[in-house]
């Protein structure tokens, strides 16, 4: 008699970590980046229009535009920095990154005034942007075929333990120091006080990405050319990449969610439910559940493709804000983030894979960095959009209806699963066979 799926997912845990505990120590240096560098990256996200609001004075509009524009340059820079990190390699491409975050986030914690602000911002962009590739092609170049699969999941789980430390961060520091703090003589809002806590984080990176080996690891290409213009040129010229670039900005309508998640939904839940509700407890709820039902929904899909896992799971996430756009209530937001965080477990680690797996040996974090053209275009919009639906539907003041805000932003989203279902027997059928199930992470 069969074994039960559950008996099954538990067994196949088993052995992808006893798998993964065999990889090199690199690989376990860059999990811990990816935490470190996660508390801070979405704490930061999660407050910034609130800071520059509360303690700036900028109006949902000028917040959220400015955001915007700062995750924009963020995923312009990215698709840059993914042909130059493959060039400096792993080691020395995260020690910068790690020095850029460090030092942004620093003055961002310090600043006072709006130029200091802006600097801040562009001073963490470089590090920001070139992270997420180089950890990425990280991940694929210190695993094997056999474990890639397992070894993406776990570094999504990490990702969001990273992501749910940042609720309670949030909320208690908003507690602790609601009329600020003075250290040393100097006065901090209680944003800053997180921000703070980011820039220790990032020092801690430094050190770690210093403490890499600089050794080379066996899964790059020997031949991997140096100039980061001739690798832009030979990516670009692949017909797999601009496959993979079609399937990703239909992904985007998805991804976008995660945006208004940031940028919308605290400013709309201190509105509605009053400026001492805990949006940020209540958002844990999603990296919580991530952390729970990825490395199973990977264990129990894994010998699937990557691509009906990810439009099922799209389409799931794309639905989930409709439940605000039908009731402006606490456990409309809550049903909202529950759906949105299951679609993301299915999604979300299987496209990490697929943009990994399809890319050539020593282009890693080309594909990775390239992979952030369609979301680069959208971010501007999404930022404005953002502050003028807020504005329009959510103001600080006066009446609100905020579901026709809601729906306007499902709309959008949906689009995506019904494109991706329409195209994909042109993707799928024209995507490399290295974007499949593998036999050995199959059996």
């Amino acid at each position: 008699m069969a074994a039960p799926p559950e008996a099954r997912a538990e067994a196949s845990l088993s052995a992808d970590l006893r798998a993964l505990a065999s990889s090199p120590r690199e690989l376990w240096t860059v999990y811990a980046m990816k935490l470190l560098e996660s508390v801070a990256y979405f704490a930061i996200w999660s407050l910034l229009v609130i800071f520059l609001s509360d303690d700036h004075g900028f109006s949902d509009t000028a917040a959220g535009s400015v955001a915007g524009t700062w995750l924009t340059v963020i995923s312009l820079v990215m698709f840059l920095a993914g042909f130059i990190a493959d060039g400096l390699g792993i080691r020395r491409a995260l020690v910068i990154a790690a020095l850029s975050t460090a030092v942004g986030r620093g003055m961002l914690a310090f600043a006072g005034d709006k130029m200091t602000i802006y600097a801040a911002l562009a001073a963490s962009v470089w590090g920001i942007a070139c992270m997420k590739p180089t950890m990425n092609a990280a991940v694929r170049s210190y695993t094997t075929p056999a474990t890639v699969s397992f070894a993406f999941s776990f570094y999504y789980v990490l990702m969001n333990i990273g992501s749910l430390a940042q609720g309670p961060l949030i909320t208690e520091f908003r507690k602790w120091f609601k009329g600020g703090a003075s250290i040393a003589g100097v006065t901090f809002s209680s944003s800053q006080m997180v921000f703070l806590v980011g820039f220790v984080v990032s020092c801690v990176n430094v050190v770690l990405a210093l403490s890499m080996r600089e050794t080379k690891p066996a899964a790059s290409s020997d031949k991997a050319t140096k100039n980061p213009l001739t690798i832009a040129r030979e990516v670009l010229r692949e017909p797999a990449f601009w496959i993979f670039l079609g399937f990703i900005a239909l992904l985007t309508f998805v991804r976008l969610i995660l945006q208004h998640a940031h940028l919308t939904w605290p400013k709309y839940t201190l509105r509605e439910f009053g400026q001492d509700f805990p949006f940020a407890y209540y958002w844990s709820i999603n990296p919580a559940m991530i952390i729970v039902l990825t490395p199973v929904a990977t264990a129990l899909t894994r010998k699937y493709p990557p691509y009906p896992v990810i439009t099922i799971g799209a389409t799931i996430t794309a639905f989930s804000v409709l439940a605000m756009a039908v009731s402006t209530t606490v456990a409309a937001s809550v049903v909202f983030i529950v759906l949105l965080s299951i679609g993301e477990a299915l999604w979300s680690p299987r496209l990490y894979e697929y943009t990994a797996t399809i890319a050539p040996p020593g282009r890693e974090s080309s594909y990775m960095g390239l992979s952030e053209i369609p979301l680069f275009l959208a971010k501007p919009f999404v930022g404005f959009l953002s502050g003028y639906l807020l504005s329009v539907y959510c103001p600080p003041a006066g009446p609100r209806d905020s579901r026709p805000m809601w729906l306007v932003i499902g709309l959008m989203t949906i689009a995506a699963p019904v494109c991706m279902l329409v195209f994909r027997r042109n993707i799928e059928r024209r995507a490399p066979a290295e974007a499949g199930p593998k036999p050995e992470a199959a059996a």
